[in-house]
C-alpha cells in the first residue's frame, strides 16, 4: 500500500476539463493514516475493544488510491508520465524499509522457529520479493486462521495488491479512451464491489486476498482525485461530512469481527469513511480534518508504513515464544518497541531512499538492485524449502522435538476429503490387512485424519480392514451446518450414502474435534472462539445453541447408521502448546518449563462433553461404545505428550504419525468389540 504524505499540486481533470485545488500537503492525509495503522496494530495486539481493527487496511487502500491516481493522473496531464519513473518512486518508497524487515524477522525467526514454520517463512519471503504474498497467504490459509498468527509476513498480502493494476490501466485509458476514463472506473468500482459481495459468501479467503475483491477500494480514492465530485464549498458541510467519516471509520473499527462476512458490503462502511474525510479535507482541514491533522497524528502518519511494515512480524515472534497472547502492560511495551522500530526505519531507511539527492542512484541502478533482491529472496526460499526448514541449526535432540511437526498422515494427500464424486463412486482409500474385505468404516474430521496411521496399524494387529472417510475441518454430524465452512455441507450425508451401499460393513469408528462442535471454540495455542453449528432446528446460532445442534446431530447420525456397531471415539487431550514447538523452546531455553498439560485442565474442557456423551448414549437408537482416549494418555498429573521417546503430537491437538502409531493398542479396543469399554 502506497502511503507517501505527499499529494502534489493542481490536478486538472482531463474528463470535466474543470480545475480541482488541492492542497500540496494534506496532514490530515497522515492523520487518516495513522488512525488505520492504530487500528490494525491494536486490533493485532488484542485490544478487544477494536474488535474490527483489521479494516484499517481497507482505510489504507481508499488513501493509496487517492495518492497514486493524484500523482499519476497529474503526469499524465503534463505529459510526463512513465511507467519507468513510476515504478523508480515506488521501489524507493517500498522495498528498501520491506526488505530490512524481512532481513531482521528472518535472522531472528532462524533463532526460534522450528523446521516447519522456518520453512514456510522461507516461502513468504519469496512471495513478498516478488510482490505476490497475497497469493501465496490465500493458497496457504486464511487471515482469520488461527496459524496466521505463525506467519510473520503475512501483513505483507496488502503490498501485493496495488502496484501493478493503477499505472497500467490508467495510461491505457488515458491514452485510448481519455474521455471515458470516469465512467469506465465507475463501472470498475461497481462490478468489483458486487463481485466482492458475492466472493465473501463462496470463498472468503479469496474475497479478503485477490486483488479484484479489492480493486473498487482503490478505485474509491481514484475517483476522488479525478475530481468527479464538485469540492464543498460550504466549511460547514464539510465539517458534516468529516464528522459522518468519523462515525462510519469508528463504526467499522469498533463493531465488525472476524467472524464477519468481508469484505464485501462491511468493507464499503470504513471505506466510505475514509473517502468523506479525504473529500471533506480538499478545502482546508475543519472539524473532524483539524483534529486528524493534530501533530501527534501526523507523526504518527509519517512513520506509519515502517509501522505496518514492523508491528506484524515483532507480534508474531513475541507471541511465538510466549505461547499465548500479550497482556496489559506487555502491550504497552509492545507499541512502544513499535514506535521505536517504526521511526528508525523511517529516519535511517525510508528517508535516504526516497530523497534522490541524498542517495543518488540512477533508474538503471534501481532497477538492478531490485533484481538482485528478488533474485536473493527466491534463492533462499528454494533452498530453505529444499532443507525443510534448515533443521541443522539445532542439535540432534532439539531436532527430534522439532521433526514432530513434520511427521504427519503420509496418506492425507490420497485419503483425507474425498470428492463428492469420489465418495459417490466409492474411490475410497481402504486401510489394514489387504487380505480381508473392509468390515469397518473410519469417519472423522482432522482428528480422524492424524489417527489414521495408527488405526491402520491396530486394524493390521486385529486382521482388519476399514475404509477412510476422513474430511479435515468437517463435523462427521448428520444435518449440521459449520457456518464457517460452507463446503462440509452434504459431506456425511455422502459417507452414508456410501455405507448403505456396503452393508457388509458392520462397524464404524466416529472421531472429530467434539468439544469444538460442543462448546464451539478451538482450545489450545491458537485458540479460537465463534466456531458455530446450526440444523433445520437452529433459529439463531449461539454457544448455547451448538450444545443443542451437537447432541441432535449426533443422534440424527446414529439413527441413521441403525444396524452397525458404533464407536465414537472421544476425550482426546488437547493441549496448550504448539508441542513440538514447546519442547524444541524448552529444550533450547528451558521455557515453558512445563510443556503437557495439566489433567485437571484436561477434564475442565471435557466436562460437558462427557455430560452430553451420557444423554446420547441413553437415547440412542444403535449399540454405542464411547472410548475414553485421554484415560490412556492421562495420569494424576498431566496428559502425556512424549510415550518412550516419542512425540506424541504434531501440533496443539493433532496427534503426530508416531504418536497415532505408539497409541495403536488404544484404537484396537474400538475395531475388537470385546476389548474397551465406555
Amino acid at each position: 500500500m502506497d502511503l507517501s504524505a505527499q499529494a502534489p499540486g493542481p490536478l486538472v481533470s482531463a474528463i470535466e476539463r474543470r480545475t480541482v485545488k488541492f492542497l500540496g500537503y494534506r496532514p490530515d492525509i497522515d492523520g487518516l493514516r495513522a488512525v488505520a495503522v492504530l487500528s490494525v496494530i491494536l486490533y493485532h495486539a488484542g485490544v478487544g475493544v477494536l474488535s474490527g481493527g483489521f479494516v484499517g487496511v481497507d482505510i489504507f487502500f481508499v488513501i493509496s488510491g487517492y495518492l497514486i491516481s493524484t500523482i499519476i493522473f497529474q503526469d499524465l496531464e503534463a505529459g510526463r508520465f512513465s511507467l519507468g519513473r513510476f515504478y523508480e518512486r515506488r521501489i524507493r518508497r517500498i522495498q528498501p524499509a520491506l526488505i530490512a524487515m524481512v532481513l531482521v524477522t528472518l535472522l531472528v525467526c532462524a533463532i526460534v522457529f522450528v523446521p516447519l514454520d522456518f520453512k514456510l517463512l522461507a516461502q513468504s519471503v519469496g512471495a513478498t520479493v516478488l510482490f505476490s504474498s497475497n497469493v501465496y497467504f490465500y493458497l496457504k490459509s486464511g487471515y482469520f486462521d488461527p496459524l496466521a498468527e505463525t506467519k510473520p509476513l503475512l501483513h505483507t498480502w496488502s503490498l501485493a495488491v496495488e502496484d501493478l493494476f493503477f499505472p497500467l490501466l490508467l495510461m491505457l485509458l488515458w491514452r485510448h479512451a481519455r474521455r471515458h476514463v470516469a465512467t469506465v472506473l465507475i463501472a470498475l468500482t461497481v462490478v468489483s464491489f458486487a463481485f466482492s459481495i458475492w466472493q465473501a459468501r463462496v470463498a472468503s479467503d479469496a474475497a479478503f486476498y485477490l486483488p479484484f475483491d479489492r480493486v473498487w477500494e482503490l478505485l474509491i480514492g481514484a475517483l476522488l482525485a479525478m475530481g468527479i465530485v464538485p469540492p464543498a464549498r460550504s466549511a460547514a458541510l464539510r465539517k458534516a461530512l468529516g464528522i459522518l467519516g468519523l462515525v462510519l471509520m469508528a463504526v467499522a473499527i469498533f463493531l465488525f469481527a472476524p467472524h464477519d462476512i468481508f469484505p464485501g458490503e462491511r468493507a464499503l462502511v470504513p471505506c466510505m469513511g475514509a473517502a468523506l474525510l479525504i473529500y471533506a479535507g480538499q478545502g482546508g482541514p475543519v472539524g473532524a480534518n483539524a483534529l486528524l491533522a493534530a501533530r501527534p497524528m501526523m507523526f504518527i502518519g509519517k512513520i506509519s508504513y515502517s509501522m505496518y511494515l514492523w508491528h506484524w512480524p515483532l507480534i508474531v515472534v513475541l507471541q511465538y515464544v510466549l505461547f499465548r497472547k500479550l497482556n496489559g502492560l506487555e502491550i504497552l511495551a509492545y507499541l512502544v518497541v513499535v514506535h521505536m522500530l517504526a521511526w528508525a526505519s523511517w529516519k535511517w531507511v525510508e528517508q535516504p531512499w526516497r530523497d534522490a539527492n541524498r542517495l543518488v542512484l540512477s533508474r538503471r541502478q534501481v532497477f538492478g538492485y531490485t533484481f538482485g533482491v528478488t533474485a536473493v529472496g527466491v534463492a533462499l526460499a528454494v533452498s530453505v524449502h529444499a532443507t525443510g526448514g534448515m533443521p541443522g541449526r539445532f542439535a540432534p535432540d532439539v531436532r527430534h522435538y522439532a521433526a514432530a511437526a513434520l511427521d504427519t498422515n503420509p496418506l492425507r494427500p490420497a485419503c483425507d476429503s474425498p470428492s463428492r464424486k469420489r465418495l459417490d463412486a466409492g474411490d475410497v482409500c481402504t486401510i489394514g490387512t489387504s487380505s480381508k474385505p473392509a468390515s469397518f468404516a473410519f469417519i472423522g474430521d482432522s482428528f480422524g485424519d492424524a489417527l489414521v496411521p495408527g488405526i491402520t496399524q491396530a486394524a493390521h494387529d486385529a486382521g482388519k480392514s476399514g475404509i477412510v472417510l476422513t474430511h479435515s475441518g468437517c463435523f462427521p454430524l448428520l444435518g449440521v451446518v459449520q457456518t464457517d465452512n460452507p463446503s462440509c455441507v452434504g459431506i456425511m450425508e455422502a459417507n452414508l450414502n456410501l455405507l448403505n451401499k456396503h452393508p457388509e460393513i458392520s462397524d464404524v469408528v466416529l472421531v472429530a474435534r467434539w468439544t469444538s462442535a460442543l462448546l464451539g471454540s478451538r482450545y489450545g495455542q491458537f485458540e479460537q472462539s465463534g466456531w458455530f453449528i446450526k440444523d433445520s432446528q437452529t433459529k439463531q446460532v449461539s454457544y448455547q445453541e451448538n450444545r443443542y445442534v451437537f447432541e441432535r446431530g449426533m443422534l440424527r447420525t446414529l439413527e441413521a447408521l441403525k444396524g452397525r456397531n458404533v464407536v465414537v471415539l472421544a476425550y482426546l487431550p488437547e493441549q496448550r502448546f504448539d508441542i513440538p514447538r514447546a519442547l524444541t523452546l524448552s529444550q533450547l531455553f528451558g521455557w515453558p518449563r512445563e510443556v503437557a498439560l495439566p489433567v485437571f485442565e484436561h477434564q475442565r474442557r471435557q466436562a460437558e462433553l462427557r455430560a452430553a456423551f451420557a444423554r446420547i448414549e441413553q437415547a440412542s437408537p444403535v449399540m454405542l461404545r464411547v472410548l475414553d482416549v485421554g484415560a490412556s494418555m492421562c495420569d494424576g498429573k498431566d496428559c502425556a505428550v512424549l510415550r518412550n521417546g516419542v512425540v506424541l503430537y504434531a501440533d496443539d491437538n493433532h496427534l503426530s504419525r508416531s504418536g497415532a502409531i505408539a497409541l495403536s493398542d488404544v484404537w484396537r479396543k474400538a475395531l475388537v468389540q470385546n476389548e474397551g469399554s465406555k
